[in-house]
């Protein structure tokens, strides 16, 4: 991951106070993306008769909870000065607010499998390219940005594969998600543990020769 982001306000990371580091605000909204899918996931592959109405709950579930990962995540970037993603910084509340909606959208709406698979692939389809487009943006500069790539793709394909299996029935469709919910799950918590320990060690690395009179 880079050690350095864009600092509008200038300054150089290593005259910053030990918790400033800016991993240290991305952790735990990562985490929390993490939890909520891998959770999605087991209940996917251990239900084995799903019904109709309950995996819509549980894909609300899975919706809403990535959605209000990325509202956590724009709340911690919006404290911090020192980023600077330009036009792009408020996407991931876009997104997210766009998840919590598809979420609520799709336990209230989707009395019937199309509307259940019409709302999940639409919501995981519109909100994967959004974040693979801004993590192929920042995929260089931004801590972030190729898990963003990674979760962006998953989610489009997770969309497509949906409505490829929709005559299967409801089995078929959550299986398809929980296999991407894996995939962004697995990733996400290797990304949050990654995070932590990068944001600690920065804490601990000497910040350059200090000042002689």
């Amino acid at each position: 991951m880079p050690e350095q982001i864009s600092a509008p306000h200038g300054g150089e990371a290593r005259n910053r106070p030990a918790g400033a580091d800016v991993r240290h605000d991305l952790w735990a909204p990562t985490l929390l993306r993490a939890v909520v899918a891998l959770v999605f996931a087991a209940v996917t592959v251990f239900w084995q008769r799903p019904t109709l109405e309950g995996g819509r709950w549980v894909m609300a579930f899975f919706l809403v909870g990535t959605g209000v990962s990325a509202v956590f995540l724009q709340m911690r970037l919006n404290r911090r000065e020192d980023v600077d993603l330009g036009a792009s910084r408020s996407i991931p509340q876009s997104y997210g607010v766009l998840y919590v909606l598809g979420g609520a959208l799709t336990a209230v709406v989707a009395g019937s499998d199309w509307l259940f698979v019409l709302c999940s692939a639409v919501i995981l389809g519109l909100c994967g390219i959004t974040e693979l487009v801004l993590g192929m943006r920042f995929r260089h500069e931004f801590p972030l940005g190729r898990d963003w790539t990674l979760c962006g793709v998953v989610s489009v394909f997770a969309a497509m594969g949906m409505v490829l299996v929709e005559p299967l029935g409801t089995k078929a469709e959550l299986g398809i998600a929980g296999g991407a919910a894996i995939l962004i799950g697995v990733s996400q918590l290797i990304a949050a543990l990654s995070l932590r320990h990068d944001a600690r060690a920065a804490d601990e690395a000497p910040r350059g020769p200090e000042r002689t009179a």
